[in-house]
């Protein structure tokens, strides 16, 4: 091969890759319990952040996704969602504003509202 042909695959390759990664399905909202019980909300994009009392949840299409990791040695409950120790949960919720407690959170209570 020829230096065109390789710069030719490598763009090819690297093209491949960048639009696999683009339209990876992926949840819309991301909620990490720490150890010790913490929760953190990390979005696609920067910092992760606590969570509030107040969890809004954005995307597209009709139902939003929501994935809950547990890195804790303990289940916890964030209102209408659960997660086992050390497990990773997906849900998928429709829109609508639900409220609950929360192991998780220092208020004990968690309002999800899904736009």
């Amino acid at each position: 091969m020829n230096p065109r042909q390789l710069a030719a695959l490598a763009a090819l390759t690297l093209g491949s890759g960048v639009t696999a990664w683009l339209v990876m399905p992926r949840p819309d909202t991301v909620i990490v319990v720490r150890r010790g019980g913490v929760a953190e909300v990390r979005p696609f994009l920067g910092p992760a952040r606590p969570l509030a009392d107040t969890l809004r949840v954005g995307g597209t299409g009709a139902r939003r996704r929501v994935r809950v990791i547990n890195e804790d040695t303990v289940p916890h409950r964030l209102s209408l969602l659960r997660v086992g120790a050390g497990e990773t949960s997906d849900y998928t919720v429709p829109r609508g504003t639900f409220g609950g407690s929360c192991s998780a959170h220092p208020g004990r209570q968690l309002v999800i509202q899904v736009e």
